[in-house]
This record gives C-alpha cells, sequence and structure tokens, in this order.
C-alpha cells in the first residue's frame, strides 16, 4: 500500500480537490489513526477504532471529533472499493454528541469598538488589519481574502472580483465598502495584475481577527464569526436571507440561517415583519398642491407658444 493515502491511486481519493481540501482531509485522518497512518489500517479492529474515537472524544470539541470521524468513515469506504481492507473497522462506530451550529459572535457596541481599532491600524500601514476588516465589512472567508489578486479590484475600487472560492456559489462580485476602498486602491497598485494582495495563508487573517479583538478589549472571536456577524446585522437592516446567503456565497439561504445569522436576531426580525403585516398598510395623506394667495399662476408652455401663434 502506499505511503501516503493521497496518493493513491494517482490520488483518485479527492477526486481533485483543492490542496487546501486535501490538507484538510490529511490532517483529521491522521489525528483519528495517528501519524502511522498506511501501517496501522491492517491491524485496525472494531474495538480498536472505538477506543481511537472515545480517545478524539475525550481531548476535542464535538465538531473537531465528528469530523474527524466521519473522515476517516469514507476513507475507509475508499479502502474497501480498492480491496485494501474486506471489512469496515468503523462501521459500528457512532458520533458522540450535537453539533455546534454558528460561531459566538460580538455585540453591535463591540463590534463598533472593534471596527474602530482595525481602522486605526489600517491607517497606520497593518495589511492585517484590513483583511480582517474584509471579513466583517464583506463577509468574505479567510481562504477568498489571501487568494485576491491586484486585478480583483475594479471599477476604481468600487468592486471585487471572487472568482476563488470554497463553493461554486462564491464565485461572485462585492461591493467595496467606502472604509476599505482607499486601502484596496492602494495596494492593487502596487501589485502586478496577478499578484496576490496579501502574500499569505487564511490562518494570518484568522489571527489578525483575534488580535485586534485582544486591542479593542472585546471578546475574542473567530473570523468565521465575522462573517456569520455581517449577515446578522443584515438580516438586521431588512436584508432577506436570500440575499444574504449570496452576499457569503452559500449555495442557499439554509446554511445562512443555520449557522451564520444569530437566531435571536432571525426571529425578532420576522416577529416585527409580522406585526407590520398585521397592522395594515400605512395611511396616506392626500397631497394637495397649495399656492398662497399672492403668488401668480404659472402658465404652461402649450398656452405661451398659443398666445404667440395667436399674435
Amino acid at each position: 500500500m502506499a505511503s501516503d493515502p493521497g496518493r493513491c491511486e494517482g490520488g483518485q481519493l479527492y477526486k481533485g480537490n483543492k490542496p487546501v481540501s486535501i490538507a484538510t482531509s490529511l490532517f483529521r485522518l491522521r489525528s483519528f489513526f495517528g501519524a502511522e497512518l498506511c501501517q496501522r489500517l491492517r491491524r485496525l479492529a472494531r474495538g480498536t477504532c472505538q477506543r481511537l474515537y472515545d480517545d478524539q472524544v475525550a481531548r476535542t470539541a464535538v465538531d473537531t471529533h465528528r469530523n474527524a470521524l466521519s473522515e476517516a468513515k469514507t476513507f475507509m469506504s475508499w479502502c474497501m472499493r480498492h480491496r485494501y481492507l474486506a471489512l469496515n473497522p468503523l462501521e459500528r462506530v457512532r458520533p458522540v454528541g450535537k453539533r455546534q451550529h454558528g460561531k459566538p459572535q460580538l455585540r453591535v457596541d463591540e463590534a463598533r469598538a472593534w471596527l474602530r481599532v482595525a481602522r486605526e491600524l489600517a491607517h497606520s500601514g497593518e495589511l492585517g488589519s484590513v483583511a480582517a476588516m474584509m471579513a466583517l465589512l464583506m463577509g468574505m472567508r479567510c481562504s477568498e481574502i489571501v487568494h485576491c489578486v491586484a486585478r480583483d479590484v475594479d471599477n476604481g475600487g468600487r468592486l471585487l472580483w471572487i472568482p476563488v472560492s470554497k463553493t461554486r456559489s462564491g464565485k461572485r462580485v462585492l461591493d467595496i465598502p467606502s472604509i476599505l476602498r482607499r486601502h484596496l486602491v492602494h495596494l492593487a497598485k502596487r501589485h502586478q495584475p496577478l499578484e496576490p494582495l496579501f502574500p499569505h495563508l487564511g490562518g494570518w487573517v484568522r489571527n489578525w481577527v483575534k488580535r485586534i479583538c485582544v486591542l479593542a478589549n472585546v471578546p475574542k472571536v473567530c473570523a468565521h464569526a465575522m462573517r456569520g456577524l455581517h449577515s446578522t446585522l443584515a438580516i438586521e437592516a431588512g436584508v432577506t436571507p436570500s440575499v444574504v446567503a449570496f452576499a457569503l456565497g452559500h449555495e442557499s439561504p439554509r446554511a445562512t440561517l443555520l449557522s451564520y445569522a444569530d437566531p435571536k436576531v432571525v426571529a425578532s426580525t420576522t416577529q416585527r415583519r409580522t406585526l407590520a403585516v398585521l397592522d395594515g398598510p400605512p395611511s396616506r395623506r392626500r397631497r394637495g398642491k397649495t399656492r398662497g394667495k399672492n403668488r401668480p399662476r404659472r402658465a404652461s408652455p402649450r398656452v405661451d407658444q398659443r398666445k404667440t401663434a395667436t399674435k
């Protein structure tokens, strides 16, 4: 058997996935099975796999160990299809715990304090602050931010093209807020058209989001939570979930409402709209044209033309 499962059968296990996705899969597999992954496959038994998963449950979060188990089961199925294993030792291992949808988000005042600090750092020349603000103000993924190149800043800094994204729906065009426009235009002018604006990995953006949280003295949240806050504030402002989902690059509004927007804000927004419908349409006042007593009546152009023609 090959020494690396990602290279088995010419890499068919990953079906042409992006390098980041392959690295994530390998990380989850090694975290589940251990460093000597392939050497241990033939010695795995059901009891061994159950102990491995119990160890994951004891030391990692629910989403982490459930994702690792799902990745491991997919890999076991692949091994059976290619006859590396006769039985699936993970068949009877059941996931434990309930997944947590969404990340803790900042409140409105906290987000304003965070943004004030971020703007000060951006004006002082910190590029990481500009990238972190893109997560909040534009709802972008960290991978989308670091994949931006100079030519993606378009129309005088008013539009940002996102040709590389996690999903097909993620390929979109966003309006650049005025707060970020000057910084992104300056960055685009400093680079060649195909050079990245931020020559870093996605973890760089995540670190900057947390760093600004510390400097602003607000709860430390992740960059993913900034995308969630972006959707929460948009829905609070009255934007429909389908429009918010398109701006975030989601396939459907379900993912936006389930894992991004704050459920309490969605519920209150729905309540306000329901009450607005029940209250009925607002009364319309008749707008009558009032003229002062001494104000002369203005003649229409047609009347003036008739008088001129008669003379």
